[in-house]
């Protein structure tokens, strides 16, 4: 059985919000989502973001980077706008949203006219009854999207904007995606509202690039380990192998019946190397555009063993 969400901390009079403090965030985090605890940097980033800081980000993957935007969402009365590069990690997390009963939703073009239209209806309402909203980069460079967003800035319900994979809006990054460019007139057109940058790979240049590029106010910059006890690495020398596609299937096999992704830097290699592995009874997909949102999903759902992917693919499918 679903469980309501709690009810969000009420709001006083005009310019007097009430502090959300640490306990009431804790609750939250308890109730719907089940974890005993914040882990690392998400506290201070979540109470940063509620006194209306800016904020940048750098978590590592796994690290619960959504934790900062989803409890901030439940934390207040209105919307918070998650801006996301990949339309199957945002299906996703909403679907995982709903089934925890946290009023949640995404706009793109894979959907019906209709669900659009009825998701837009519920924005242009005096209470939405939307906490979390999802979009791309591209989505917020129409002008009749961001005409509205100030609209529902206007009625003092946009409480956060979200960038999510930040690194994206950098030249200087490994994934740059212009789109993501256009990002830098949120700051001009919604002035008042804290904006979060999240990534989980950022070098120094590319944090300050980030940071400029959305026009962060005083940010608070947080900083997490990248250590992570509970995996172990090792490093295979391809060119040492007589054949690195068997080696491949050897090192699946042997590890049992988990999850794996396998990244390859080309989208044919990704493709010979799915073929190979389903040929050697191993459950595989490769992670095109056309099966990219069902492939995702039978993974997450344990449908499918392995995924192949190019690098472009982030190792986002943790809340």
């Amino acid at each position: 059985m679903k469980k309501s969400p709690l009810p969000v901390q009420n709001l006083g009079a005009k310019g007097k919000q009430r502090k959300c403090g640490r306990e009431a965030l804790v609750k939250l985090l308890r109730w719907n989502f089940g974890h005993p605890d914040f882990r690392g940097n998400q506290l201070e980033a979540i109470e940063a973001i509620l006194s209306g800081r800016d904020c940048f980000c750098l978590m590592p993957t796994g690290g619960g980077k959504s934790m900062c935007y989803q409890i901030p969402a439940l934390a207040k009365t209105g919307i918070v706008l998650v801006i996301s590069p990949l339309i199957a990690l945002m299906e996703n997390q909403v679907m995982a949203l709903k089934e925890k009963g946290i009023a949640a939703e995404f706009l793109s073009s894979t959907q019906t006219s209709q669900l659009r239209n009825k998701i837009h209806e519920d924005l242009d309402r005096g209470q939405p009854s939307i906490r979390l909203l999802y979009v791309t980069p591209e989505l917020i460079a129409t002008s009749g999207f961001m005409s509205k967003l100030k609209k529902i800035h206007g009625r003092g319900l946009l409480n956060l904007i979200a960038v999510d994979e930040a690194h994206c809006i950098s030249s200087w990054g490994h994934d740059f995606r212009p789109s993501y460019r256009k990002l830098s007139s949120l700051r001009n057109q919604l002035q008042d509202v804290p904006i979060l940058a999240l990534t989980a790979t950022a070098i120094p240049k590319v944090q300050k690039d980030v940071i400029d590029s959305l026009n962060l106010q005083n940010p608070l910059v947080l900083k997490s380990s990248f250590n992570r006890p509970n995996i172990y690495y090792e490093v295979r020398y391809k060119d040492l192998m007589d054949d690195a596609y068997a080696d491949l299937c050897d090192v699946l096999k042997s590890a049992g019946d988990v999850c794996a992704i396998v990244y390859c830097l080309e989208r044919t290699t990704c493709d010979d190397l799915s073929t190979h592995l389903s040929k050697n009874g191993i459950s595989c997909a490769g992670l095109n555009n056309k099966l990219r949102s069902s492939v995702f999903d039978d993974w997450i759902c344990s449908k499918i063993q392995v995924v192949v992917a190019t690098v472009a693919f982030g190792m986002k499918t943790s809340l």
